[in-house]
């Protein structure tokens, strides 16, 4: 029988918590087969089971607030960061699994949605037999604007997602107190109980020694991966032959893998004037320590409280709070309340707070807690029971234009060995609410990784939809260009064609009206607005266009013309093929018309606009649009743009031959 594939992400920042979390959880997936995707640094000494196909992306790390992402080596960071999506795209694509594991996102890590969500769109959109589970361990940071954040991820949560696992027991700590909107997330959510390694056999050349039994007592110092935490070793060391007046023992401290050289070599110096002590780098038997040990000092991370409580070790614990992290500080409080752990406050980091702490924690006898912490095996089996549930299907409509790249290829490939630029964009019209087509529209987008320019209606716009924009703009800040449509979409024309800004307004009135839409904008989303003006129909006047220049537009969009919008401030970069046909009831063009209307475009020169209108797209035509995109995203020379991006490089674009060119 062929054994399920599971495909699991996992990015750890800082320290390495998430990444043993994750590990132990592989270990547990017996009876699938897995691939891991790891996108962290690379943990020193550390072995993968066997049986995993590990896949190590070029690492990202964080500093100690979490504010920013980082990378290493010669690259920069936004080519790391297309590296890596594209290697998941791939990976995805070769695996094909039957489940993709995302660890702690949502939730947390939305630095990486710009990797993560066009992959989640694709699995959506593509009908992929493919179920996404969270992976979430017991107690969530909080964010400064916690309202908006628990906001995004059940609008992330509910859109992607099938499952969420969170790895803690609901009698020690449940989702809803760190996060209020519970009740408001559609998937299933399902506690594991706590993801804990398990005692084993030490091994290794130097075990015998450091784990032999003797009358003196064993205290081990510990501070995770090594990125932060370097007071408490320095105030452990210090508080040592403090202790030792009183107290025979050893100490043992692990610096973490990604502790700094200059610092363990420092503190090996200090270390060496003791002979009770021991400094390593890391381990990967570190609960046999724990074990071994009578007394534990550490942070209160994830992975060393649960080796305290399966040890059954007492514990010193000090919080990390770094960017005003509370995480650490809530387990910490928590173990302390049932007398698992006593809590080291930031002012009694010093040798002798410290060491009259250690004193009286090795005289306390040890508390043991019941806790369900075999979470790595519930995880595995309901994991198995979610696989079972049921398998999404590719549906008719994208079978329908899986074969639409034929006629292009000719034309595409002799661009492509000419080295032929084609410079596109999308343009959406209408956009005034949050919508089901339009967040389709998104995930089309997103899943090709396309930039999409949205023209907003300002004086209809709804919270709704304002959430909605501000959400995808602040996710993907490239993808997504905001944009002014008009003021309500309004036809003031008693006769003829349908005009907003038509013969029958005024300067001032036309004035009144685009200056207020794009006043609310600018409120509403500051500088995540770019004054590009879009008429509503496509029609306006000559006055319309004095209004813009006036009002410091950047670009004006139309559909194309015969006589270019010159002797302005602003540029015209308007759309050359629309997907509908308008006259009567709006219906969509044959696909053999677009794509023969497409190649002419593409023959010629200038920036093609597709222009798009979510709120009348059927699935066949997003189908269509799904497959066009996928098509044309296989070449690098077709690169498609931002209004913005357009006008920067107009200087650099050819005029278009009887199509509206870039002035």
């Amino acid at each position: 029988m062929t054994r399920k594939k599971v495909l699991f992400y996992c990015q750890h920042v800082l320290g390495m918590g998430h990444f043993i979390r994750s590990m132990e959880i592989v270990r547990a997936l017996n009876d699938f087969e897995v691939c891991f995707l790891n996108g962290g640094e690379i943990v020193p000494g550390f072995q993968f089971p066997s049986s995993v196909d590990v896949v190590n992306l070029p690492p990202l790390t964080s500093d100690a607030d979490f504010k920013e992402v980082r990378s290493g080596g010669p690259h920069s960071l936004e080519e790391i960061k297309e590296t890596r999506r594209l290697k998941i795209l791939s990976e995805f694509e070769r695996f094909k699994p039957d489940l993709f594991i995302v660890e702690l996102f949502p939730f947390g890590r939305r630095k990486f949605a710009f990797e993560l969500v066009p992959l989640l769109a694709r699995i959506r959109l593509g009908g992929y037999p493919t179920q996404v589970v969270c992976s979430l361990r017991d107690i969530l940071v909080g964010k400064r604007d916690q309202a908006r954040h628990e906001d995004q991820v059940c609008r992330i949560v509910n859109r992607y997602f099938d499952l969420i696992l969170i790895h803690s027991d609901p009698r020690f700590q449940r989702l809803d107190e760190t996060f209020s909107r519970v009740e408001d997330i559609h998937a299933a959510t399902w506690y594991t109980g706590f993801v804990a390694q398990q005692v084993g056999q030490p091994s290794g050349d130097r075990r015998e020694e450091i784990l032999a039994e003797d009358e003196k007592q064993m205290i081990l110092v510990s501070i995770g991966g090594g990125r932060v935490g370097i007071e408490l070793l320095e105030c452990a060391i210090g508080a040592g032959p403090i202790v030792g007046e009183t107290v025979p023992h050893r100490m043992l401290l692990f610096t973490g893998p990604y502790f700094p050289e200059d610092h363990f070599l420092r503190l090996q110096k200090r270390v060496e004037k003791n002979p009770n002590m021991t400094i390593r780098r890391y381990t990967t038997d570190f609960l046999s320590y724990m074990k071994r040990a009578d007394l534990s000092i550490s942070m209160a991370g994830y992975n060393t409280c649960m080796n305290i409580l399966i040890t059954g070790t007492k514990s010193l614990l000090l919080p990390f709070t770094g960017n005003q992290n509370e995480e650490q500080t809530i387990r910490a409080e928590k173990l302390a309340a049932l007398g698992v752990a006593a809590m080291i406050g930031p002012d009694e980091l010093q040798p002798r707070s410290l060491a009259d702490q250690i004193i009286r924690a090795l005289k306390t006898e040890p508390v043991s807690v019941r806790l369900e912490m075999q979470g790595a095996e519930k995880t595995a089996r309901f994991l198995g029971e979610t696989v079972r549930s049921g398998q999404r299907g590719k549906d008719q409509a994208k079978r329908k234009f899986d074969s639409l790249e034929r006629p292009l290829r000719p034309l595409l490939d002799k661009m492509a060995e000419d080295k032929r630029k084609i410079d596109l964009f999308l343009r959406d019209d209408d956009v005034d609410e949050d919508e089901e087509t339009l967040q389709q529209l998104f995930d089309i987008t997103l899943a090709h990784y396309v930039p999409l320019n949205l023209e907003i209606i300002p004086g209809a716009l709804t919270d709704s939809g304002i959430k909605l924009l501000d959400h995808h703009k602040h996710l993907h800040p490239n993808l997504f260009e905001l944009n002014q449509h008009g003021w309500l979409h309004r036809n003031h024309e008693m006769e003829g064609k349908k005009c907003e800004f038509g013969i029958s307004r005024t300067f001032d009135q036309q004035w009144e009206d685009i200056s207020k839409g794009k006043a609310l904008l600018e409120k509403i989303f500051g500088e995540k607005f770019y004054p590009v003006f879009t008429p509503p129909w496509n029609r306006c006047t000559e006055e319309t266009y004095h209004v813009l220049d006036r009002l410091g537009f950047r670009v004006f969009s139309k559909d194309k013309g015969e006589r270019p919008v010159t002797r302005f401030s602003f540029k015209e970069i308007s759309t050359t093929l629309d997907l509908y046909r308008w006259k009567g009831k709006p219906s969509m063009k044959s696909p053999d018309e677009i794509v023969e209307s497409l190649a002419i475009q593409m023959r010629g020169s200038g920036p093609i606009g597709i222009l798009l209108h979510h709120k009348v797209m059927t699935e066949e035509a997003f189908a269509f649009l799904d497959a066009l995109l996928g098509a044309l995203c296989r070449y690098p020379n077709l690169r498609f743009h931002t209004f913005q991006s357009l006008a920067e490089a107009a200087s650099t674009l050819p005029d278009r031959k009887g199509l509206s060119p870039l002035c």
